[in-house]
């Protein structure tokens, strides 16, 4: 064999080893997600792509298979935090500016600046705590109710003292950016982000709006059951955003590319507050590796969208159901690209129809140490072999969470992370409830 002959036969013996190694990890992605779908923890599409080249693209959508776009919940913040900077840029505001400039009555807005609100160290009352949030999210709300809610609130700690998550944050800068343009937030996103670069279905939800969303869904412990829309008003700059994998990668690309902001603002949207929060990015480190981006919930809508900058390679999960959590999915999608070693989670699937399952519902009173009352857990029956558990708060129910049964008197929280341990009385019936997050664990007596 001659030396051309060899260096040919060495690049075909190459390249079929490469084409090899994706089609391995293609079939690992591939197996996981099924393994998610079929105990109905995930409904979703899950997108790779590398120096421009998709490398792997699972659309695995229950319900809308390669049709309509995905809310994306807080992924909104991005964008919000890049027309902030595009401002910044523009001096038509500044980092320091302090909250009092545009809303004085807000508590601490003298403290507080638009660094601030950015990094989520301002302190501000988290209006997803609001007792009926989950009751009337389907309602459209004004900007003076949005502000009524965050006035009415009790700040967490004063600005700068520490790094806590709020979507009041981000709803006070969608405000301040239409104070400042004189325009509506839906209209910069189009003008300033989305027609800049070129993204065909991305665009802010509006009140009444016929856009095309896909629904999201509630697994009940036997079917899938559609769950009621936000309203966008509400999230707002905070979670309004409607998109799609593509363009959520094109996004990414050109923010990180210097083609929405300058390399001196991306700086300093990276620059974190915290382990992972910086001025609109999600720092999210994976074993050597670290990846900038931001996830997103509204609904069962769920997202996760990440740049690794070092690979220019982009990851983004987009989901309209499923029982897990987005990292839930994130970390084995990650794990069987990089050949990274993960144990599947266990999926409870349990026989045992005693006791029966009207013996657990009811409302318990819950305790911390035994002591002080935080607050009424309601237990309802699911189908099959689940039950559905909620949080009352003056008579107001929170979001259903569904949880199964490990065995005869344990359940398991897969969204909380938690076991849920019934006790029962002389008479057989249920008297107590222990809850257990980790090194976490507080009781309750049933009440009803």
């Amino acid at each position: 064999m001659n030396l051309k002959s060899s260096i040919s036969a060495f690049l075909f013996l190459a390249a079929n080893l490469v084409f090899a190694q994706q089609n391995h990890y293609k079939e690992t992605i591939d197996s996981v997600l099924h393994y998610f779908q079929e105990n109905h923890a995930f409904s979703g599409r899950v997108t790779i792509e590398k120096n421009n080249e998709v490398l792997y693209d699972g659309d695995y959508n229950l319900f809308g298979k390669g049709k309509g776009n995905y809310k994306v919940g807080s992924v909104t913040k991005m964008f919000t935090a890049v027309l902030v900077f595009q401002l910044i840029e523009e001096e038509k505001l500044k980092l320091e500016t302090p909250l009092s400039d545009f809303y004085p009555e807000i508590k601490n807005a003298d403290e507080i600046t638009i660094g601030n609100l950015l990094s989520h160290t301002s302190g501000l009352y988290e209006i997803l705590g609001w007792d009926e949030y989950y009751l009337t999210r389907n309602q459209s709300f004004s900007k003076e109710q949005l502000l009524k809610l965050i006035l009415n609130g009790k700040p967490e700690f004063k600005p700068n003292k520490d790094c806590s998550y709020s979507n009041s944050n981000y709803l006070l800068l969608g405000f301040i950016l239409e104070d400042v343009t004189e325009k509506p937030y839906a209209e910069l996103v189009k003008e300033k982000i989305s027609d800049q670069i070129g993204l065909k279905n991305t665009y802010v939800a509006v009140s009444g709006g016929n856009q095309p969303t896909l629904d999201s869904y509630i697994f009940d412990g036997e079917d899938w059951v559609k769950d009621v829309s936000s309203d966008p008003s509400l999230p707002f700059a905070a979670g309004s955003i409607v998109s799609n994998n593509e363009d959520l990668i094109q996004f990414l690309k050109a923010l990180f590319e210097g083609q929405l902001i300058s390399q001196t603002s991306l700086d300093q949207m990276k620059t974190l507050k915290s382990k992972t929060i910086g001025h609109g990015l999600f720092n999210a480190p994976f074993y050597e590796k670290t990846a900038w981006g931001h996830t997103g919930r509204i609904d069962e809508f769920k997202t996760a969208a990440f740049y690794f900058p070092e690979e220019d390679l982009t990851l983004v999960i987009t989901m309209d159901a499923g029982r897990v959590g987005i990292n839930d999915i994130a970390l084995p999608v990650l794990s069987k690209f990089y050949g990274k070693k993960y144990n599947y989670p266990e999926f409870y699937h349990s026989e045992i129809t005693e006791p029966d399952f009207s013996v657990f519902e009811g409302d318990y009173k819950i305790k911390l140490a035994g002591i002080i009352s935080v607050g009424i857990m309601r237990i309802k029956k699911a189908k099959n072999n689940f039950l559905f558990m909620t949080e009352v708060h003056d008579g107001k129910e929170s979001e259903w969470v569904l949880l199964e049964r490990m065995d005869e008197n344990t359940f398991y929280s897969r969204r909380a992370n938690a076991k849920l341990e019934f006790s029962f009385d002389k008479k057989n019936e249920t008297d107590k409830i222990t809850l257990e997050q980790g090194k976490f664990k507080i009781s309750g007596v049933k009440i009803d």
